[in-house]
């Protein structure tokens, strides 16, 4: 408390110098938290991707050449069927038309679902199956997910976000059992409301879930198709026996590339091709990170390296307006150096001069840091569309996106903010 009054006593005397250290604070701890709670949507296990640590994510089969071109297209159920389904080194695993780690693919999510006989409002849809319920943890308002059986049985059964229940059915309708009518001509009847997602949480998010077995695939060849796969692994080690496994596949897949690609890539006359499945095979957290420019910089960087980048980018943010602040500070001790002089004669030793600086820079840093931190929250909120456009792919934004207070008050980003605060305070005291 006596360290209190007397920063409010210097800040009284001291105005300008307190309200450029608060400010320049308040700024550095505003742009640290928004980098921190960008990256904590982009990372952490928040609702429904509960299972991130754990996810992988396979976008699509991989041909490579010897000469260095390379070819991505989406898997067909074919193949999802064949190389993913009954991996014993997988533990749940789904077909999906979301883009992994990057929301839904323009033209193959959207249809617009009949309100009445000539009203229409649009939905974005996914196709999956019954271990999708299990990878991504819905809250369910009413009803439950649909079955494996029922996927198998190709039933006309879907589950609906209880936003998308509200604008079809009413908000005080019960949808379980209700039928939903798509433009395209598919007839579903529903048996599970769930507590819908987000837009930055573009795997999961969707207002139409559906079995995969419903549609046709028109494609191009008999692995090719319209799927990205989405799975979850157990432990590390089960994840390093399953990039063997599909090493193994891709290997065997590789001396019949023709039939797998159907003429599709081109490489050239007599260049010899490979299959590869477990290319940037890694769990969610790094491939969020390494995916996190639309540059290629990060695709052959190891793990280390990664980190490293963002941890460098982190202490950046922080250091340069600590070095502006170790002015101010040094301007005023300067000024304070005959007091310094009179109590170290009195007997006041060095700990307990760098005690009291240290400890006055605190409360300044902190009034600032729960300034900064204030800033940071409302900014991200008030400007979450223009703010968070710069780091999540425009498909995933056509709206404004809900950001919930999981996203914001997380336990987590408060020891960040803490730990922020701290090496602020350090930074430019010492």
């Amino acid at each position: 408390m006596r360290i209190i009054r007397q920063v409010l006593l210097m800040i009284k005397e001291e105005k300008l110098f307190s309200a450029i250290h608060i400010a320049g604070t308040a700024m550095a701890i505003a742009f640290t938290m928004v980098m921190a709670v960008v990256y904590y949507i982009k990372l952490a296990p928040i609702y429904p991707e509960v299972n991130r640590p754990r996810t992988v994510y396979f976008e699509g089969l991989r041909v490579v050449a010897e000469n260095g071109g390379q070819g991505q297209m989406p898997f067909g159920a074919k193949a999802f069927e064949e190389w993913f389904q009954n991996s014993k080194n997988i533990e749940f695993c789904a077909p999906t038309l979301l883009a992994c780690g990057s929301g839904k693919r323009l033209g193959r999510c959207s249809d617009y679902a009949s309100v009445g006989n000539d009203d229409f409002i649009e939905v974005t849809f996914n196709l999956t199956n019954a271990d999708f319920f299990k990878i991504y943890q819905y809250n369910y308002i009413s009803g439950r997910p649909f079955t494996e059986k029922e996927v198998e049985d190709q039933e006309k059964v879907c589950v609906i976000s209880d936003e998308f229940s509200n604008r079809l059915f009413g908000k005080n309708t019960d949808a379980i059992g209700q039928m939903v009518r798509l433009e395209s001509g598919k007839e579903m009847r529903v048996v599970g409301v769930v507590q819908g997602g987000s837009q930055l949480t573009p795997d999961s998010y969707a207002d139409l879930f559906m079995p995969y077995t419903l549609v046709v695939e028109k494609s191009f060849t008999t692995y090719g198709g319209m799927f990205s796969v989405v799975a979850t692994v157990k432990d590390s080690k089960q994840l390093q026996e399953l990039r063997k496994e599909l090493d193994e596949l891709s290997a065997r897949l590789s001396v019949n590339i023709l039939e797998t690609t159907s003429g599709i890539f081109s490489f050239g006359e007599g260049v010899k091709t490979r299959v590869d499945l477990s290319h940037d095979l890694e769990t969610h957290p790094m491939h969020a990170l390494r995916t996190a420019t639309s540059e290629d910089s990060f695709k052959e960087t190891s793990n280390r390296q990664v980190i490293l980048h963002f941890a460098a980018l982190l202490f950046i943010l922080l250091f340069v307006p600590a070095l502006n602040l170790c002015g101010i500070v040094a301007g005023r001790m300067e000024r304070r150096t005959a007091e310094m002089g009179v109590r170290k004669t009195f007997g006041a030793r060095r700990s307990t001069l760098l005690g009291q600086v240290i400890s006055e820079n605190l409360v300044l840093t902190t009034i600032g840091g729960i300034i900064g931190l204030t800033a940071a929250w409302v900014a991200i909120y008030g400007m979450r569309t223009e703010i968070l456009g710069m780091f999540f792919a425009s498909t995933t934004l056509n709206v404004a996106p809900l950001v919930t207070d999981e996203m914001l008050f997380a336990p987590l980003l408060f020891v960040s903010a803490f730990v922020a605060i701290l090496l602020m305070n350090l930074l430019s005291a010492l």
